[in-house]
């Protein structure tokens, strides 16, 4: 690929104290400024933002934590609030009753440089990984998941791949895993689950607007015998075989690139952030249970995850801490220095919780 950068270390920052995930209507907020909004009524004030989460609840700060109604169910402590459910759902969460929420919102990885809809991306930004031993191959069962902020030129088919790896050009006997979109029908994006061969599932509706810029929550898994795939931690492809003969995934061995997909220059435009693959198949429950939340980086199965959390450098760190994981560094891509990928704090933020 023409233009590649090096791999350089850059120290991992700390998760900026804003931010809170759009789900579509409602919106983004602050915890230092601003504020955010998520119900239609309750609230409470945290180092200055107000914060709305629910239907009913009220409280006080206190040293920047703040205990407010969700869902009608007081006494979830939030910093910062939780942003609204929007028409995808993406973005909203909130603790048990009695339980602590702590705004870990921070940087972002940008892809600004790659053309959002465009047929070939010039700059070629990405972020490219050498797992080694780690990457789940062949019929591995596996999970990569994502979170994405997506506009509405984003859910172009074909041209705004999330993550792919596998060989490339693909020999296409199911020799991929990657992630991208499909068609658009009545303003609701789908997505495209792809092996290359014989577990595709294009065009699967997300039921997310298309027409909504949000963050919106990506999961793939393979079980085995299926390719699955989730939005917002719902299920909305499962794919097993449709070949008499081969009823398994091949995938072969590569580099995995988050935000892109080299083979076929399609390459992602927007924000993406807490990167993560598995080793196994998060089951559903699994997935929508965690995917608002920081992990602590030691979970049984995780073999790679990159939040993002640089200010500046040409690598993104591994943040998965299991005793004699060797830490796969991320390295910045692109045709030429000035279309780097770039670690910012997104706007709209993202509201993760803190583990």
């Amino acid at each position: 690929m023409p233009g590649t950068v090096a791999t350089a270390g850059a120290g991992a920052a700390g998760k900026a104290s804003s931010g809170a995930n759009s789900g579509g209507m409602s919106g983004a907020a602050g915890v230092a400024a601003g504020a955010t909004s998520g119900g239609t009524s309750g609230g409470s004030t945290a180092l200055g933002g107000a914060t709305s989460g629910g239907t009913s609840g009220t409280g006080a700060s206190t040293a920047g934590a703040a205990t407010a109604g969700s869902g009608g169910a007081a006494g979830a402590s939030v910093s910062g609030g939780a942003g609204g459910a929007g028409s995808s759902g993406a973005g909203a969460f909130a603790g048990a009753a009695g339980g602590t929420i702590t705004d870990c919102a921070g940087h972002a990885l940008s892809l600004s440089s790659n053309g959002s809809g465009t047929a070939s991306d010039a700059a070629k930004a990405h972020v490219e990984v050498d797992l080694m031993a780690d990457l789940p191959i062949g019929s591995a069962n596996r999970t990569v998941e994502l979170w994405a902020y997506m506009k509405s030129s984003d859910w172009t088919a074909n041209q705004n791949t999330l993550f792919f790896y596998g060989p490339s050009p693909s020999a296409r006997n199911a020799d991929g895993f990657g992630l991208d979109f499909g068609s658009t029908s009545n303003s609701i994006g789908s997505i495209d689950p792809f092996t290359n061969a014989y577990f595709d599932n294009d065009n699967q509706a997300s039921g997310v607007s298309a027409s909504t810029p949000q963050w919106v929550h990506f999961a793939m898994t393979w079980n085995g015998t299926q390719v699955q795939a989730y939005v917002n931690g719902v299920l909305k492809s499962t794919k097993a075989s449709d070949n008499a003969t081969q009823k398994v995934l091949k995938t072969g061995n590569s580099l995995l690139t988050i935000g892109g997909y080299p083979g076929e220059n399609a390459y992602f435009a927007d924000y993406i952030d807490e990167f993560r693959v598995w080793g196994v198949a998060r089951s559903s429950s699994e997935i929508l249970a965690n995917k608002d939340k920081a992990l602590v980086g030691n979970e049984a199965g995780l073999v790679g995850y990159w939040k993002f959390n640089e200010t500046a450098g040409l690598a993104a760190a591994d943040s998965v801490t299991t005793t004699g994981h060797t830490a796969h560094a991320g390295a910045l891509k692109a045709a030429s220095g000035t279309q780097l990928p770039t670690f910012v704090v997104p706007n709209p933020p993202l509201l993760i919780q803190c583990p």
